[in-house]
């Protein structure tokens, strides 16, 4: 079966690209359905930024107990 959806973990700054795409073409676009789905995904985006920089810090914070 064709999987059209790609739901592996993206890297922070993938993330941070798409975002800065997305937020450029909400505040250009005029058309309201559009915006309107355009934001959804953004905020989609965000929350899989945010996730993946805190995963980050908590890798970071045990690597740094590890070493003590």
């Amino acid at each position: 079966m064709l999987n059209l959806i790609d739901s592996t973990p993206k890297d922070p700054l993938e993330l941070v690209e798409q975002c800065l795409a997305l937020t450029c073409a909400v505040i250009n676009i005029n058309e309201a359905a559009v915006k309107e789905s355009l934001q959804f995904i953004l905020h989609e985006k965000m929350e899989a930024l945010f996730s993946s920089l805190y995963r980050v810090e908590d890798e970071m914070k045990s690597e740094v107990a590890g070493q003590e």
